[in-house]
């Protein structure tokens, strides 16, 4: 009897010690994922602060944006002490604002395949009266569909609002991501803006085919808009926006964080961070540089 005791006691002894073994290994394991988290976070913000300096410096010195921009290379993935950080910039006078050009708008959807009308569903999602527009929805429309928001009946914050607005289903949002913007920006540059954005300031495509292949070989500057933009007003027109968009992910192990920045950079002032959005990273497994770069 006691050496069954004694082999029982023993048992017991082993499970709690293999209990002990698996907590404690549980505990490293939740305590080392916690402090690569709060490195990644510290990666994703020296990015930015990266970023800052360098569109800083740039504007600091007067010069356009162009597709050459310091802040425009992309070097991908880049070691940083526990980790990794990778940096993208984009200007957002390349994009056409939904507040400050809203008169093109129709122009872009059509150019993108998208319904132009759509622009009466944003014109009454921010204007201060409850009429709705010929193919617009205010008050009454939002309120009979569950779960509907209301109208802001002011400017919206995010392109992603959109998505909220009567006839905006997701695809057509994502179709318009990376043409639009809420920034606050007056002005498109033609030294940055993509072929669509061109297109729906009103430029017929022979004279968009010109443009692209002068800025491939120098900066376009605001003698030459007249010439090589007909028929598109000047303070439609810079050589440099105010807005930029800071895409950053960092990573340590398996932890990833990212997000998208955005800053204003006016001339000889310091980068002010005026919008910071979380985004979820995609998915990945491993640890250090991602490979491929």
């Amino acid at each position: 009897m006691a050496l069954v005791a004694a082999a029982v006691a023993l048992a017991l002894l082993t499970t709690l010690a293999v209990g002990l073994a698996g907590t404690s290994a549980t505990d490293q394991h939740l305590a080392r994922n916690a402090l690569a988290a709060l490195q990644a976070d510290a990666l994703v913000r020296s990015g930015v602060a990266a970023a800052a300096v360098v569109l800083r410096e740039t504007a600091s010195a007067g010069l356009p944006d162009t597709l050459r921009s310091p802040w425009a290379r992309d070097p991908g993935p880049q070691p940083l002490g526990a980790g990794w950080v990778e940096v993208r910039v984009e200007d957002e006078a390349r994009r056409l604002d939904l507040h400050q050009m809203a008169d093109v708008l129709p122009r872009l959807l059509a150019v993108l395949d998208l319904d132009p009308r759509l622009a009466d569903a944003l014109a009454d999602w921010t204007d201060a009266d409850d009429v709705p527009r010929a193919a617009g929805a205010e008050r009454d429309w939002y309120r009979g569909r569950p779960g509907a928001l209301l109208p802001r009946n002011a400017a919206v914050r995010t392109v992603g609002e959109l998505a909220a607005v009567h006839g905006f289903a997701p695809p057509a949002v994502e179709r318009l991501r990376p043409y639009v913007t809420v920034a606050g920006e007056p002005a498109v540059n033609p030294n940055t803006a993509p072929r669509e954005v061109l297109l729906a300031l009103g430029l017929e495509p022979a004279a968009i085919d010109r443009l692209l292949a002068v800025r491939a070989g120098h900066i376009i500057d605001t003698e030459e808009f007249a010439a090589l933009l007909p028929g598109v007003p000047g303070e439609r027109l810079t050589t440099r926006g105010q807005h930029y968009t800071v895409h950053v992910v960092g990573g340590v192990s398996e932890i990833r964080r990212a997000v998208a920045a955005t800053l204003s950079v006016p001339a000889g002032l310091d980068a002010e961070i005026v919008a910071w959005h979380p985004v979820a990273p995609a998915a990945r497994t491993g640890g250090g540089v991602p490979s491929g770069h």
